[in-house]
């Protein structure tokens, strides 16, 4: 999913390093689900994935799909950039929320990402915001070097697919005789479907995409 979503954020001005947030959120694991309901390559949790316009309920969940929340991902950072006004406040925001940011901030005195991680003693700023710019840092580092770090690698290549709304409700098993595929291909790519959907108890809802 990389280049799509460097795509989103190049369509949104935003730099395209910012993709990589989802190695410390989630280790890019599509499944992935913390024990306090965060969803998703992206981590969001339900009323913050609502904010950013994501359908969130037992039937889809936008959250797990990739590209619909690094859609909302964009939005969110660059939220948090015009308001905090850089770059490393706008991405401990992602995790500490930007009005915990302003707080740090205003109760520092800096907006320096560096004084801010020595001094703050907010009650929730603990071992994940604290570490949360200096950890994505690493990961850049560690990526642009990967071959240093981890011999020669073989990238996956990207998924090609076709999009097409629905004009009705309708299941996965005629959908994917329809397109010559099998259900469990359209199941991997359509991560937002909920779990009776994928078993077949359910229809994909008129106007899914």
């Amino acid at each position: 999913y990389i280049k799509a979503m460097e795509e989103i954020f190049r369509r949104e001005g935003l730099p395209v390093e910012l993709t990589r947030l989802p190695l410390i959120e989630s280790s890019f694991n599509l499944q992935a689900t913390s024990k306090v309901g965060a969803s998703g390559i992206w981590q969001f949790m339900p009323s913050t994935g609502r904010i950013y316009d994501m359908r969130v309920s037992d039937t889809i969940d936008e959250r797990r799909d990739p590209l619909i929340a690094t859609e909302a991902a964009a939005r969110f950072l660059r939220d948090n950039h015009e308001r905090l006004g850089s770059w490393p406040l706008a991405i401990t925001a992602y995790n500490h929320g930007p009005g915990g940011m302003a707080t740090a901030v205003s109760t520092v005195g800096s907006s320096d990402i560096a004084d801010i991680i020595r001094y703050y003693r907010g009650r929730a700023f603990g071992f994940a915001s604290r570490n949360f710019y200096p950890e994505f840092l690493a990961a850049i580092e560690v990526e642009k070097n990967a071959k240093r770090h981890f011999g020669t690698l073989e990238m996956e290549e990207a998924i090609t697919y076709d999009e097409v709304y629905i004009d009705h409700p309708v299941s996965l098993d005629p959908v994917a005789e329809w397109a010559s595929t099998t259900s469990e291909e359209l199941r991997a790519l359509n991560p937002a479907l909920g779990s009776a959907i994928h078993a077949g108890d359910a229809s994909a809802p008129r106007g899914y995409q």
